[in-house]
Order: structure tokens, then sequence, then C-alpha cells
């Protein structure tokens, strides 16, 4: 009952992506819808949604103090985006998205999967680590994975970025609305009620529609004819393995409670965050590649999660 409890987010998921993998079998997406749905989600949804959860879960005293506790997952996320960038050199992975192959190795999906998960695991006295784990995560994925996966096909024959493009990536608008909710919450300032609900209905949107776009991009490319090419499987190992293998080694090298540590070894074993095949998709690199990768790692973390939830 542990089990199924924790995997009942992975299987909502899942369902989610069917549904919208079932509507554009029947044809109910124009070429026009599908490419609003991502500019919906990185423009109208994840601003808010980063800066509500922000101002939900954060206050100035504990989010000091989260930021030392933040060494060890920071750390960690360093070190397996630094392994997929050498192992993708070496083995020569595809420019057309060697930045998403990075950042869909080094981050994880630590709310969406990873608060059902650790909640069953190890009770309510996680979610505080959960959230840690989540605060480094966000920063680093809206700074190095957004810029890496921005960065995508730029040697394939088009125009080098430009500065004044790099930091457009970078400072993109999920970006500045985590900016926006960090500053709130260290100067403390208090929103009024409405716009607090206005936030947190427009953040909702988040994750139905990312989800549904995936289904909808899975659909698109039949996957009758699907191949696991070895780009693929490198990541989908780089993410289900390494990385929290990576956490496994480096736990004994940081002075921190023995749960803290347990939630981030399932935290980094957690599927790809959603938000990478939106940014494909919206930057307009391989968004194919980034719907397969967060459709087989969550389908994929339906075996590996219980393995590791018994080694811990």
């Amino acid at each position: 009952m542990l089990f199924l409890h924790a995997l009942g987010g992975i299987f909502g998921l899942l369902l989610v992506v069917a549904v919208g993998y079932s509507l554009a079998w029947k044809g109910w997406f124009s070429t026009e819808c599908q490419m609003l749905l991502p500019r919906l989600v990185t423009y109208v949804a994840l601003p808010p949604f980063l800066m509500s959860t922000f101002l939900q879960s954060f206050d100035r005293d504990n989010l000091l103090h989260m930021l030392y506790g933040a060494l060890l997952p920071f750390t960690s996320l360093i070190l397996t985006f630094s392994l997929a960038w050498v192992v993708g050199k070496a083995v020569r992975v595809q420019r057309k998205h060697f930045g998403l192959f990075c950042a869909c190795v080094s981050n994880s999906n630590t709310i969406f999967v990873g608060i059902p998960v650790n909640l069953a695991l190890f009770g309510e006295e996680s979610l505080p680590y959960v959230l840690l784990y989540y605060f480094a995560s966000t920063i680093f994925f809206w700074t190095v994975g957004n810029y890496a996966i921005s960065s995508d096909g730029n040697g394939d024959g088009r125009e080098r970025t430009r500065l004044r493009d790099n930091i457009r990536h970078i400072f993109s608008p999920p970006m500045l609305g985590f900016l926006t909710g960090l500053s709130l919450v260290m100067l403390k300032v208090e929103l009024p009620r409405f716009l607090l609900d206005a936030a947190r209905y427009l953040g909702n949107l988040t994750t139905p529609l990312a989800l549904l776009f995936i289904g909808i991009t899975l659909q698109n490319m039949d996957l009758r004819h699907l191949k696991l090419d070895r780009d693929l499987v490198l990541a989908l190992a780089g993410r289900l393995v390494v990385s929290p293998l990576v956490v496994v080694l480096l736990v004994p090298l940081f002075p921190i409670p023995e749960l803290m540590g347990k939630v981030f070894i399932m935290q980094a074993s957690l599927p790809v965050l959603m938000q990478a095949a939106i940014l494909s998709a919206y930057y307009r690199t391989d968004a194919e590649f980034g719907a397969l990768m967060v459709s087989l790692s969550t389908l994929l973390s339906a075996l590996t999660i219980p393995i590791y939830m018994s080694l811990l």
C-alpha cells in the first residue's frame, strides 16, 4: 500500500499525458494551438506558480537557513550536470538537444512527484527537506538549465546567439517570477489576498497544460515507430541511476541529518522535470526529445522508485 500511494502521483501524471495523446489523436489541436500551449505555460502559468510557491513555502528566516542546507543539492546538481556535459561531449550527443540532454540528467520533478513519494515514505517531517531540494533545483534549472536548452542548435548552421539573447534567455518569464517570489520573501512583503489568489489560479494551469502538451507531442511522433537511440538511453540512465548515485556519494561529506540525506537521494532519483519539454518547445530546439524524456522517465520511475524506497 505504501508503494501504491507513493506511485499514485506518477500514474496521475501519465493519465493526463494519455488524455492529451487521445485528444490529439482525435484532431482537437491545430498547429497554432500546439504552438500556443508552451507559450501559455512559459508566459502565463509558470511565473505566478513559482512566485506563489515561494511565498507559500518560505519565510525570510527559514529561507536564510535553507541557503546553507542547499549546499548538498547544489553540489550534486553541478556535478551531475558536469558529468552529463563530459559524457555528452565524449559520445557526441546531437547538438540539437545537447543542452536539453544535460538539463534532463541533472534536474528532476521535485514537486509533483517528489512531494507524494517522500510523504508516503518518510511522513510530513520530510516536507521541509523536499522544499529545500526544490529550492536548489529551481534556481539551477532556471539559470544553468534554461541557458543550456536555449543554446541548443547554435552549432547546426544557426547564427550564434548574441549576448543580449543569452541574457534574455536567462531572465525568462519563469525566472523573473522566481526572482520576484524570492525578493518578496527576503523583503518580508505580503501581497494582498486577491493577488495571491490570482497567482495561484494561474499557477495551477502549469501542470495540466504541460502534460497535455507532452501527450500531444508524443501523438505527433507516432510511437509505433519509436526507437530508443543512444542519446535517449544515456539520458535516462543518467537521470534515474547516476543522479541519485552522485547524492549517495556526497551525503557522507556533509554534516546533515539522516532523514535529509534520504530525502535528497529520493529527490535525485525522480523523473525529468516536465518544464524541460516545455522549454525545448518554446526555444524550438528538439521538443520530441524533451517529451520522450519526461514521459519515459516518468514511466520507468514506476519501477525505480520502489527499488530506492526499499533500499532507504
